[in-house]
């Protein structure tokens, strides 16, 4: 899961009359608004800015303060506090660096980052008021209502990466009324109101945003802006020790910690106030989430609404500050985490009781090392980790939180991919199954779920995947079958890798040095069971085994299997002795042409079924 973004945006806007013939040169309304803020000489005589007011976020109970300085075009520091959630983050002039809710340091090195640093710069600049800049585009979009007034709409592309911003010009006075940001993977709307003239310039002291698609709304009151104020060096400098809010029981490491390999997720013990309970380690998850009725059984009082991305959907959360917790020669102190419904979709899938997700707030903190075959976890002190095996290391900048490592399918299908540890297997994201022809493969359809809901997708089989040196064969790929709204229609990243391809490997995740370490593993180039009856069941409330859905042209559809039917037996056992959901779905794995007589119940009525298995891939 992912945050909505909290945006702080600062626009200098000035209010001076002017007629209202109509124009349609772009690069004149652009010189029309700099004149109306006051002009240009006065915009570069301000050096420095130091702005603080408000921040409430809409139907969400969160609000509070923020403050921001700036020194020309790069160089700032932000400041926000809604009381629970306190981030800091900055540039320094040649890089910039975040700091979380948990007070965890980021330096931002992903090519995202560098290249939005360079179109800021050349902004700060005024770069793109020159026609013939090789950086910038300006075109002339029309002319567009904002409320009641009549707006020059101006589109500005750029040659450094992908991102979009339409402004709209007011046309009597060429204030700037509002302003859309359109990148990647969000977009923000942004509203202006409440101009006040600061030292000649005019800024909107208030800004109503909307951040798309989580549909998060928050207002921005300045309340205090100065400028050309001293400003010292250091206040743009990411602290220079990082926050320690861990320990090991037992010198620099915690090694060999069992957990358990489950439906290709990785499960740990976790313990709490004297009680261990399950929770799914998770890289692809920007936060740490605890269950929601834990939480509850916990006494842990939840703050806030907000929204968040999910594999395929937006999800709601709260925050709350999470007890100190134990890890097998781990001890965390107490986080900040979100709350959120884990529980109940792990009853579902697995029949497990699960009530968290570990995801960056923790793994950010370690060096990792996990060795699926012989399911155990070992923790590293990342001052003191130095690797000396003889597996290959991969640069992987954090984007958003996230490994992102190159990998390329069948020599073909390459590009930038999230290492995903919450994911089970390798999955494109829809945009670019879209851009290369991938929707229509032949496959088998199958309902994934992930947080926010299910996701529709079919599973195809590729010849390999290859990932630094390491070529694994025959891979099997998962494409959502729309776009959805969540990290799965990101439209720049190729896709997820999930578990299925990691459990070839000894893996090894360092935050600190942004890099992964892969080893081939023991059970490396092993053909793994795979379904071979194309039948989902889930755990219902009634702890019943239900068929969810029947895959088309699978040995379910031929059997004669429905949504909806309640397994009762399997060869003549009863489905409670077989040990739990997992135990049937292992059964299902078994070779092609096993078969299988199922008792079911269809609307009060037993049925017979004989499901023999096939290869589906």
């Amino acid at each position: 899961m992912k945050f909505a973004k909290v945006v702080i945006v600062v626009i200098l806007v000035a209010s001076i009359g002017y007629s209202t013939e109509n124009m349609t040169d772009p690069y004149q309304i652009l010189n029309r608004h700099y004149e109306a803020i006051g002009g240009l000489d006065k915009l570069k005589a301000q050096k420095t800015i130091y702005v603080e007011g408000s921040i409430t976020i809409e139907g969400t109970g969160l609000q509070g303060q923020f403050k921001k300085w700036s020194d020309g075009p790069i160089r700032s520091r932000q400041e926000v506090d809604l009381t629970i959630i306190k981030t800091i983050s900055g540039d320094n002039g040649e890089f910039s660096w975040q700091i979380d809710t948990n007070g965890k340091l980021v330096i931002n090195k992903d090519e995202n980052t560098i290249n939005a640093r360079r179109v800021q710069e050349l902004l700060g600049e005024y770069e793109h008021l020159n026609p013939e800049s090789p950086y910038f585009d300006l075109s002339f979009e029309g002319i567009q209502k904002v409320g009641d007034v009549d707006c020059y709409i101006v589109k500005m592309n750029n040659s450094i990466n992908k991102d979009i911003t339409i402004y709209y010009y007011n046309t009597s006075n060429f204030y700037l009324e509002k302003q859309v940001e359109i990148k990647p993977d969000f977009e923000s709307h942004t509203v202006f109101s409440d101009y006040r003239i600061i030292n000649g310039v005019a800024n909107p002291f208030q800004q109503e945003i909307e951040i798309l698609p989580v549909g998060q709304k928050q207002t921005i009151q300045i309340s205090k802006y100065e400028t050309n104020i001293d400003i010292g060096n250091t206040l743009f400098e990411p602290p220079g020790q990082d926050v320690e809010d861990f320990r090991f029981l037992n010198g620099k490491s915690a090694e060999n910690v069992p957990f358990r390999f489950i439906e290709d997720h990785i499960f740990l013990p976790v313990n709490i106030n004297c009680n261990e309970r399950l929770w799914i380690l998770d890289s692809g998850a920007s936060v740490t989430v605890v269950d929601i009725r834990y939480a509850s059984e916990l006494g842990l009082e939840l703050q806030g609404t907000l929204k968040g991305v999910g594999a395929e959907h937006i999800v709601d959360f709260s925050f709350t500050t999470l007890p100190s917790f134990n890890i097998q020669g781990l001890q965390f102190d107490e986080q900040n985490v979100v709350a959120g419904d884990i529980s109940s979709l792990s009853q579902k899938i697995t029949g497990l009781d699960v009530i968290g997700v570990l995801g960056y707030d923790f793994l950010s903190r370690l060096v990792t090392k996990i060795d699926y075959a012989n399911e155990t976890i070992s923790f590293y002190h990342p001052d003191s980790f130095e690797y000396s095996g003889s597996g290959q290391i991969i640069k992987a900048p954090l984007e958003d939180r996230f490994f992102i490592v190159p990998m390329n399918i069948d020599n073909k299908y390459s590009g930038k991919w999230t290492l995903d540890l919450g994911a089970g297997g390798l999955t494109f994201h829809f945009p670019f199954a879209e851009r290369n022809n991938l929707l229509d493969l032949e496959g088998v359809d199958r309902i994934r779920f992930g947080a926010g809901g299910e996701i529709k997708s079919r599973i195809s089989k590729f010849h390999t995947s290859e990932l630094g040196d390491f070529v694994v064969q025959d891979p099997l790929v998962s494409i959502p079958r729309q776009k959805g709204k969540g990290a799965f229609a990101h439209m720049e990243r190729t896709g997820n890798i999930g578990n299925s391809l990691l459990r070839h490997f000894v893996l090894f995740l360092d935050y600190k040095k942004q890099q992964i370490i892969i080893e081939q593993g023991k059970h490396f180039g092993r053909s793994f069971p795979t379904d071979k009856s194309g039948l989902q069941l889930l755990v219902t409330e009634d702890a019943d085994f239900e068929v969810f859905f029947v895959s088309p042209n699978t040995p379910a559809t031929k059997t004669g299997f429905q949504k909806g039917d309640i397994v009762q037996s399997i060869n003549g056992i009863g489905v409670g002795y077989f040990g739990g959901i997992i135990s049937i779905r292992d059964l299902l794995r078994e070779k092609a042409g096993t078969r299988y007589t199922f008792e079911v119940l269809r609307n009060g009525t037993t049925k017979e079924l004989i499901l023999e298995l096939e290869e589906l891939y």
